[in-house]
C-alpha cells in the first residue's frame, strides 16, 4: 500500500474504504454474522427468559394479591412477559456483539457492487 492510500478501520471513522481489485469506493457491508448473531441471540436469550418469565409471573402474581384473582392472573401475565422481553433483548444484544466479532475477524464482510468482489478486513 502507497502514502495517501485509504484504508477502512471501522464505521466511525472519516477514511474511506476502497475495494481491493478494482479501487471502487462504494463498499457495501455485508453484516451476516451481525444478522445472524442478532437472530440467534434473540430465540436463545428468549428462552432464557422464559425461566425469567417463570420467576417474574411469580412476583406479577404475589404483587397482583392485592387486587384479588384478577390482579394474580394481570400480574403473572405481564411478569411472564416482561422477563421474556427483558432476556430476548439481553440475547439479541450478545448475539449482535458477538456476530460482528465473526464478521470482522472470520467473514469476507464487504462487498464491492463494481466488480461483484467480497472481502475481509485481511484482504484490505
Amino acid at each position: 500500500m502507497e502514502q495517501g492510500d485509504t484504508v477502512f478501520t471501522n464505521q466511525t471513522d472519516a477514511v474511506q474504504l476502497k475495494c481491493p481489485v478494482c479501487q471502487y469506493e462504494h463498499i457495501e457491508t455485508r453484516n451476516i454474522g451481525k444478522k445472524a448473531g442478532g437472530t440467534i441471540g434473540t430465540a436463545a436469550g428468549a428462552v432464557a427468559g422464559a425461566s425469567g418469565a417463570m420467576s417474574g409471573a411469580e412476583v406479577g402474581a404475589t404483587v397482583g394479591l392485592v387486587g384479588g384473582p384478577v390482579g394474580v392472573a394481570v400480574g403473572g401475565f405481564f411478569g411472564a412477559i416482561i422477563g421474556g422481553l427483558i432476556g430476548a433483548a439481553a440475547g439479541h444484544t450478545v448475539g449482535t456483539n458477538i456476530g460482528k466479532v465473526v464478521d470482522d475477524t472470520m467473514l469476507e464482510n464487504y462487498y464491492c457492487p463494481a466488480c461483484d468482489h467480497t472481502f475481509g478486513k485481511n484482504d484490505i
